[in-house]
């Protein structure tokens, strides 16, 4: 069955609400133009710009009814044309009813035709709020409900078309923590997780444990023995295996609802990355920066919160002189990994070049040499892990605080601190160009250049 979703950023659902209820007593509507993802198993629809109706394109606002000018429509659907983008047709209930009417029903058989006329080749939909509550329809091109709304952004908010699916007692004493109401948002999720190491892996099994409704394992390794000591649910005979392989057979195991998706490649495969953006939420545990750099794309074209999150640690001798964790989320407004100097356009470019190329390259002293690997112990990347699934929960529940801002956590375990910053997208990088945000499918993918052969 497919899944259905429409996703707005935080300040997009602030605007929106403010242009709906903007007047006592009476229906408000706007217009979203939306960037679309069409994958085998999923439409989603992405919120690009919110659009206003001017007073005077209102041909009357009533309690329980409006009508738009037709001049208005032409000019919303020549716009969306020109920039290949769908519409939303977001309308409100001042009187609470939190679903749509007969009479909205009655009005959407007359205006998706309209839209799907004007704009064809792309997925339309409505959406009907009230002060606490939304209900969405796709249009694909018959009607069919939103399965999931959601709002990203400080916070992450979830509305679904089945909010009285039941709780299983498995999730009692985190329901006492959270409230019922967080458990059915975390059931309704859909989350990624890339690289499934010493980070990934105690992620994927915390979000399960916590009754996650769907995850996607993204890695395209497999097992090594020195791998063992740190990654979750791993034994020494499954060395050779793939790790996704290895960690769907241990999640399925515990015998919670979760469902396992697997992709034993690496990101930098298209046809992998593609299946990234059916994604709600994404955990980047990745050493390699290439892969985050695709993450980074992915944040800002599909508004999907990214929380990428590494552990460094330094030794001399045999002896560890320093420490330190990171979680750093990644949506669309706030600075990327480029502006926050942790991947760079070098380091990327010696990550693509053949073995042959890097030894050439090295030789000639335009590369670093090859890397000894990384020391790693399972209680620093389990913390750091740990960390991440909190940064989840604070978005979903805000129980660190509502004035709480920062993008980024830094633990220093070897200092027994924690910080957090939040910095602002450095002048013209492309993180902070609003055009692209939301844009959703566009060619190339992620408007990237992308290896006919990957390593």
């Amino acid at each position: 069955m497919r899944d259905t979703r429409i996703v707005l950023l935080e300040p997009q659902m602030a605007l929106l609400r403010k242009l709906l209820f903007d007047r006592m007593g009476v229906e408000g509507a706007a217009f979203l133009l939306c960037g679309q993802s069409q994958t085998e198993r999923a439409t989603k629809l992405i919120a690009h710009v919110i659009m206003p109706i001017a007073e005077e394109d209102f041909l009357y606002r009533e309690a329980y009814g409006l009508s738009i000018s037709s001049s208005a429509l032409v000019r919303i659907t020549k716009q969306a044309k020109i920039e290949n983008l769908s519409i939303i047709f977001a309308h409100s209930h001042p009187e609470g009813f939190a679903d749509f009417s007969d009479q909205d029903d009655g009005e959407e058989l007359k205006l998706l035709p309209f839209l799907q006329k004007r704009v064809p080749d792309r997925v339309h939909g409505t959406l009907v709020l009230t002060e606490n509550d939304i209900r969405g329809r796709l249009y694909l091109p018959h009607q069919e409900p939103a399965d999931v709304i959601l709002e990203v952004g400080a916070r992450i908010r979830s509305w679904s078309k089945n909010p009285e699916n039941e709780i299983t007692a498995i999730f009692d004493r985190q329901v006492r923590a959270f409230g019922q109401d967080i458990q059915k948002i975390l059931s309704n999720l859909h989350i990624g997780i890339v690289g499934l190491g010493g980070t990934g892996s105690p992620v994927a099994e915390q979000l399960c444990r916590l009754g996650v409704g769907r995850l996607s394992l993204f890695d395209g390794d497999v097992l090594d023995a020195t791998n063992v000591n740190r990654v979750y649910g791993s034994k020494v005979d499954d060395a050779g295996q793939f790790k996704v392989e290895i960690i769907k057979r241990h999640l399925d195991s515990i015998g919670l609802k979760t469902i396992i998706d697997v992709f034993p490649k690496h990101i930098t495969d298209k046809n992998t990355a593609e299946s990234i953006r059916d994604c709600d939420v994404v955990f980047g545990c990745t050493d390699n920066e290439l892969p985050r750099s695709i993450l980074t794309q992915l944040a800002m074209h599909y508004n999907i919160p990214v929380i990428d999150l590494g552990v460094l640690i330094s030794s001399q001798h045999g002896a560890i002189t320093s420490v330190y964790g990171r979680v750093t989320t990644l949506i669309s407004g706030e600075a990327c990994l480029f502006c926050r100097g942790r991947i760079s356009a070098e380091a990327i470019r010696v990550e693509t070049l053949s073995d042959e190329d890097r030894r050439n390259q090295i030789r000639d002293g335009y590369a670093p040499e090859l890397d000894e690997p990384a020391p790693a112990v399972i209680a620093f990347t389990s913390a750091t892990a740990s960390a991440a699934i909190s940064e989840l929960l604070h978005r979903l529940t805000g129980f660190m605080g509502e004035e709480r801002q920062s993008s980024e956590v830094l633990l220093a375990f070897d200092q027994s601190r924690i910080r957090t910053n939040r910095i602002e997208p450095r002048d013209g990088c492309f993180c902070g160009d609003h055009t692209m945000w939301g844009r959703g499918d566009v060619q190339p993918y992620l408007d990237m250049v992308w290896a006919t052969h990957t390593k």
